[in-house]
Order: structure tokens, then C-alpha cells, then sequence
């Protein structure tokens, strides 16, 4: 359990949050690591299917959340021949696709759309960052959109969540999802609703990392935002709290179980644990065991021109991250933007209020640019492309006209998302929007409709039921139906 004390602090849309937070994750000063780790087993019983129950092309799925609202008309929408207030101050360049052009600064993107549908038509109702991540993440809106959306255990799953419960009964050794590089609020010492495993039980919240940031630039900058820093496993820094002599007694205590978990190996023991005190054991001895499942977050094997493919920052190093995740056999993994106000970087995310074309010009779009594109091959050269779908979304998009302070607004009436790999067509635009970005001009696609066409890719069956623990049944795309025109 991460205990995180919040500061007042007010965001964009007057978020405020002056509440001790839990967020999910694991740590040694936790009482109970195995009970943390569990997964429910109410639902199970003799005669239950063993397995996941999906079994379509996507057999795993990454999510890029650019959180903050990234604008159409920048990255997959360019409205080059609109207005100058509209259309802002990039150019477009060619994809791969003949007659679909992308935002000229990405290039290395544009070369993958030939492998991905694009949804141009995009929408929602709900124009507030917390209820847009909420909806977006689970199909079901807020209740009620205030200026502090909390987390409540009636709220609908994330899509990372339903993952996690439809595989609780698979003898796995890592999380069958992952939320990196932090939960979502963490830099602003706040929490958003979105993530988590609401009415399944917070047992069911994607496995949250850790990570350490820092900047690009020298102090004396007012305003740095390109993130450097890395993916920790929740337990590796130090609290605050903890003293040097409680600190050497848990390197001991983590050597002793290491050491136990060696002989067990060897005598075929450990197959006798139960299978969540084995992934607990794993996890606090994973520093020291070179076959602990949890390597999977360690990158400083892959080979350095692989990791300067992917970008030498907090997000490069997140995205060759959840290639390995796959790899190793988590099913769902969402790399998200965050925004780090405490630490005095990246201070807007995608939230780009004011100074919309310089923050993406120097620090978001090449960012992406490089470490998507190095995904995309990444996965591709490995053979894993034909059974990973890859997602690009945030909770809304921007408005169309440039305001008075350089930037974009607020705007969930219409937005892009990009679907790259297994399960979707490829070459596809789905929907256009109007000629100024604004609405969907046709087939518009909500967030209900989206998240059953992820499952859809996964072969999940989108009329089932997952159920409370009162054993009451939800169904488990919000009564969203898959776009079969996306579908491969």
C-alpha cells in the first residue's frame, strides 16, 4: 500500500484534493503482500474455465493515455486548409496511406498508419479531465462531474481492471495488467478516478508503478517539460520514514527469503505455494534473483541502441517497458502522460491551455514520435505486432480555435484515437470530422462503443457478465457494442 499525503492543489479544471490517498501497488511496509496480491476467488469454483476467456488476434493490448487532451489538429486530423485560427502553426505530412496525412512532426508515426485504423469521430459528453479519464477507461460516466471526481467502489472497472479479473484464475507469475509510469494525480499530489477496479474490488486494480523524474533542463529554467527519470517497481525507494537500521533489516530479511526461494526452486518445493505468496516472494526478492519474473521492468539488458530508439526519457523508457511486459506475459499494459507539477516538470501534459505549438513543437510530438514508432518496430521485428493491438487516446480533444493565449481548450466532442496491430484493420480510417475538427461528421464513436471493440479484438465475448461481490452481474462493456467496420 502506497500512502501518499496531498497537498491543496488545484489543477485546470479546479481539481482539489486535501485527503490521505491509497493508490494500488505493492511495498514492504505492507502488512500482508499476499493479501494484496490475491485475486478474488468468490467467482470461482469447480468447473470454471482455468484460462482467460478471450482468445482473438489482440492477445495483448498496450494503451498510450496521453492524459491532458491531446488536439486533433496537431497529431491525426490536420486541418491544413482550414483558417489559421483553426488550423494552427504545423503542416501535414503524408502517411503511409494514400489521401491520410498526420501533423508534419510525426513523421516516424505517419509510417505505421499502413498497420493501424484511425478514429477520426471520436466523442464524448463529459468536457472535465477526472470524468473524461473515468469514462473513457471504464464506459460508464461520473454520476456527477465536480470539481473533485472521487473514487467510489459502485464506479464501473478500467479496462486494465476487467483484464486483471477475467484472468484471476490463470497461474501466472506477473500481474495480468500493468499501469505505469505512476497512478494518474501522482505528480500533482492528487488522485484521479479512472484506473481502478471499482465495484470488482480495489484486488483488481492494475499492478501501478513507481517512477523517478527529472528534467532536461538546468534549474534556473521556470518551466522545464521534456521528462527524463525511469519505471520502479513500487518498492525500491526509500520512504522517508525509514530509518538506515530498519533498512538493513529488511536487505537481510530480502536476502533470507531469496535464499529460501532458491532452495524451494531446486528441491520442486515451490510449486506447493500458493501462487500469490510465490508472486509476493518474487517481488521482494527480484533484486537479487536473475530469474525473477519481475526483471521484466528491468530495460538495462536491452542493447543501448534499442534503448536510444525509443528515446533516452520517462516515456521511451515506459514504452520499451510495456514491450517487455508483453513479452513476458501481461496482457494489458497503459503507459500514461503524466503531469509533474511537484517536481516543477511538465507542468501541462496534453493540458495545453496556453503555448500550444511550443510545448508540442519541443517536448510532446517528438517525444511520442520516436517512441511509438520504436514500439511499433520493436514489437513488429519480434513478431508480437500481429498479436498486440496498440491504442492512442487521452479523455478528450481540444477545441478548434487557437485562443488568446496560444492555445486549446477543453473539447470532448470530438477527438482522434489510433489503433495500431492485431485485431483492427489496417490502412482504415474510421469517421471523418467536420471540416473545422469539431464534431464528427459521421459514425461517431463513444466510449462504450471503444472499449467493446478492444475486447472484441481480444475475443472476449462483449454480452458477459462480471459480477460485484455481492455476485451481482455488470455487463462488461457498459452495453457497448463493438464497431464491426474497426474489426479485422
Amino acid at each position: 500500500m502506497i500512502s501518499v499525503l496531498g497537498n491543496r492543489k488545484q489543477t485546470c479544471d479546479g481539481l482539489t484534493r486535501r485527503d490521505a490517498l491509497t493508490a494500488g501497488g505493492l511495498s514492504l511496509l505492507g502488512a500482508s503482500l499476499p493479501d494484496l496480491l490475491a485475486a478474488e476467488s468468490a467467482q470461482g469454483g469447480p468447473g470454471r474455465n482455468s484460462t482467460f476467456p478471450g482468445n482473438g488476434p489482440a492477445k495483448n493490448v498496450i494503451l498510450v493515455y496521453l492524459f491532458g487532451g491531446p488536439p486533433l489538429h496537431d497529431t491525426f486530423d490536420p486541418k491544413f486548409q482550414a483558417p489559421k485560427e483553426i488550423r494552427g502553426e504545423f503542416g501535414a505530412t503524408a502517411t503511409d496511406v494514400p489521401g491520410v496525412h498526420f501533423c508534419e512532426l510525426l513523421p516516424q508515426v505517419s509510417r505505421w498508419m499502413g498497420r493501424s485504423t484511425l478514429i477520426r469521430s471520436a466523442r464524448h459528453h463529459t468536457n472535465d479531465h477526472s470524468a473524461g479519464l473515468l469514462y473513457t477507461m471504464t464506459g460508464k460516466p461520473a454520476a456527477k462531474v465536480q470539481p473533485s471526481v472521487p473514487i467510489l467502489p459502485t464506479q464501473a472497472p478500467s479496462m486494465n481492471s476487467v483484464i486483471e479479473y477475467l484472468s484471476r484464475h490463470e497461474h501466472r507469475e506477473l500481474p495480468a495488467s500493468v499501469w505505469m509510469p505512476c497512478y494518474t494525480g501522482w505528480g500533482q499530489n492528487s488522485i484521479r478516478p479512472g484506473l481502478y477496479g471499482g465495484f470488482l474490488g480495489r484486488r483488481f486494480d492494475p499492478f501501478i508503478t513507481k517512477c523517478k523524474v527529472h528534467s532536461d533542463k538546468p534549474a534556473k529554467y521556470a518551466h522545464p517539460e521534456r521528462t527524463l527519470g525511469r519505471v520502479l517497481l513500487p518498492d525500491v525507494t526509500l520512504p522517508e520514514q525509514l530509518t538506515l537500521d530498519r533498512l538493513e533489516r529488511r536487505r537481510s530479511l530480502s536476502e533470507q527469503f531469496s535464499r529460501e526461494v532458491n532452495r524451494l526452486e531446486r528441491t520442486g518445493a515451490v510449486e506447493a505455494f500458493d501462487r500469490n505468496h510465490r508472486r509476493a516472494y518474487d517481488l521482494l526478492t527480484s533484486t537479487n534473483r536473475p530469474n525473477s519474473p519481475w526483471r521484466a521492468f528491468d530495460v538495462s539488458g536491452e542493447p543501448t541502441a534499442l534503448q536510444t530508439r525509443y528515446g533516452n526519457n520517462l516515456y521511451g523508457h515506459s514504452m520499451l517497458t510495456a514491450r517487455r511486459l508483453v513479452e513476458a506475459g501481461v496482457r494489458f499494459v497503459t503507459v500514461t502522460w503524466e503531469v509533474f507539477e511537484t517536481a516543477k516538470i511538465d507542468l501541462d501534459g496534453w493540458d495545453t491551455h496556453q503555448r500550444n505549438f511550443h510545448i508540442l513543437r519541443d517536448h510532446r510530438l517528438p517525444v511520442f514520435d520516436q517512441a511509438y514508432s520504436a514500439l511499433c518496430k520493436d514489437l513488429d521485428d519480434r513478431g508480437l505486432l500481429d498479436e498486440t493491438l496498440l491504442l492512442v487516446m487521452g479523455e478528450m480533444g481540444r477545441t478548434p480555435k487557437v485562443n488568446s493565449r496560444g492555445g486549446r481548450d477543453h473539447w470532448s466532442f470530438c477527438s482522434n484515437i489510433l489503433m495500431t496491430g492485431a485485431g483492427v484493420k489496417q490502412g482504415y480510417v474510421h469517421g471523418h470530422s467536420d471540416k473545422i475538427g469539431a464534431y464528427p461528421a459521421d459514425r461517431p464513436v463513444g466510449p462504450e462503443a471503444l472499449i467493446a471493440t478492444v475486447y472484441a479484438a481480444m475475443g472476449l465475448d462483449t454480452t458477459m457478465s462480471i459480477h460485484d461481490p455481492s455476485n451481482r452481474p455488470h455487463p462488461i462493456a457498459q452495453r457497448g457494442n463493438p464497431v464491426a467496420d474497426i474489426l479485422a
